[in-house]
């Protein structure tokens, strides 16, 4: 079975790195490589339906389960810290933004799908979309605190940046 503790573990260990991010990537694809067992571990942490399951939340590490509902489109945001994303079950649509001076412009897309782990610097914008027609499950990493870490959202009509969560 998928040791969370060991994995969680591994992470922190890297999170100093300079290329904490990819070898954090590393990690989560060979995590989520046993998506069964890492579905039941996380399954079992996560609260409700729907809902993030937190694996780990410290200041310098965040370890989170999530589940994106068919249909789901985010608005685009950043994170500021780098982050990983690994996927065990579904697809998730990427849509990559630059800041422009009067918002943000797409430069790029990535689809990731089972057994796919992709690692975002801390500028990254993007937004994620699950267009399948199932959930989307995920292992996502972050080099800090998600929760206490300021960012930002992009209206869609606007283009004004807004604090995330508005």
């Amino acid at each position: 079975m998928t040791d969370l503790a060991a994995f969680v573990q591994t992470c922190a260990s890297l999170v100093d790195e300079p290329d904490a991010a990819e070898r954090v990537a590393d990690a989560v694809q060979a995590v989520i490589a046993d998506a069964g067992a890492l579905s039941a571990r996380i399954e079992a942490l996560r609260p409700a339906p729907g809902q993030a399951a937190v694996v780990h939340r410290d200041d310098n590490l965040t370890v989170l389960g999530l589940e994106v509902a068919a249909g789901f489109v985010s608005p685009a945001h950043n994170h500021t810290i780098w982050a990983v994303v690994g996927i065990y079950q579904g697809n998730e649509d990427n849509i990559f933004y630059d800041r422009m001076s009067d918002g943000i412009a797409e430069t790029g897309r990535a689809i990731l799908g089972e057994g796919d782990a992709l690692a975002l610097p801390p500028d990254a914008v993007h937004r994620i979309t699950n267009s399948g027609s199932a959930p989307m499950r995920a292992l996502h990493v972050y080099g800090g605190d998600l929760f206490a870490t300021s960012r930002s959202q992009w209206d869609d009509d606007t283009g004004e940046e807004l604090p995330f969560g508005r």
